[in-house]
């Protein structure tokens, strides 16, 4: 049994049109189930306590990465396993695991190819995409030794899957994660005195990390979870291998993610 959650900013009238041609693409496709929509009297909690209840087998999120986030923390650790119809703006991981619009969500519900993705684990949470910060005073704390910015860093990231703007590649299905440490971007004058540099790719330096603490060095620092949550430091950070069931497309992005599975 198919059960949809869309988020509450799907109910503006903007996106009602939409809302039934998916309605109406899942009936014909033969994958049609229960569709509830989050308002003020309705929370996400008891929406999924009821869906389990019920003997949903597979939980969709309607919505975008905040939705898909606030569904997977919930469903962690469940036999239940996850679909993605992209709505709106902030969708991120729908197109790197090949779901590049609502309408094509449908179709790749119905072919249902499962992957089993990693999950990252900040103390009590959990994220799909990543961590990141701005902040210099941040240390990552492995086991024998530290990671912490160099002065020109412009920011610190923790990726299961790449969303940020440095090429490197992922890969959610191997257990591991990307420390992306990157440069602050070259000024005008910077760029002029160094011409010659100007072609070359910006340097970031990488490291693969499976488990960790986040610490500081002067002031805590704030860590951003997927782009929507915040905690502050000190933080300890597991990689969960596997972790999740995700209904994923054929054409996933190699320049972002490479699932092995």
């Amino acid at each position: 049994m198919n059960y949809y959650i869309c988020d509450t900013f799907t109910n503006r009238k903007k996106y009602q049109k939409q809302l039934s041609k998916i309605e109406l693409l899942l009936a014909n496709l033969g994958i049609g189930g229960k569709l509830c929509r989050l308002t003020v009297l309705k929370n996400i909690e008891s929406l999924l306590e009821e869906a389990m209840e019920e003997g949903a087998e597979n939980i969709v999120a309607v919505g975008n990465d905040q939705t898909v986030s606030k569904v997977a923390n919930l469903i962690m650790n469940k036999k239940i396993t996850l679909g993605i119809i992209p709505i709106g703006e902030g969708n991120l991981l729908a197109p790197a695991l090949g779901i590049n619009s609502a309408e094509e969500a449908c179709r790749i519900l119905s072919a249902r190819k499962v992957k089993k993705l990693d999950v990252g684990q900040i103390n009590e949470q959990y994220f799909l995409l990543g961590l990141e910060s701005a902040d210099d005073n941040i240390v990552f704390n492995l086991e024998n030794y530290n990671i912490n910015p160099l002065p020109n860093n412009e920011a610190v990231g923790l990726y299961n899957i790449n969303i940020s703007n440095y090429n490197f590649r992922s890969n959610p299905g191997d257990g591991i994660m990307e420390a992306v440490f990157a440069p602050k971007e070259k000024t005008f004058w910077q760029k002029l005195w160094h011409k010659k540099e100007e072609s070359l790719p910006e340097r970031i330096s990488v490291f693969p990390i499976k488990k960790m603490t986040i610490k500081h060095r002067k002031n805590p620092v704030t860590i951003n979870i997927d782009r929507q949550r915040t905690v502050k430091s000190p933080a300890e950070v597991t990689v969960l291998k596997n972790q999740l069931r995700v209904i994923v497309g054929k054409g996933i992005k190699q320049k972002s993610i490479a699932i092995q599975c």
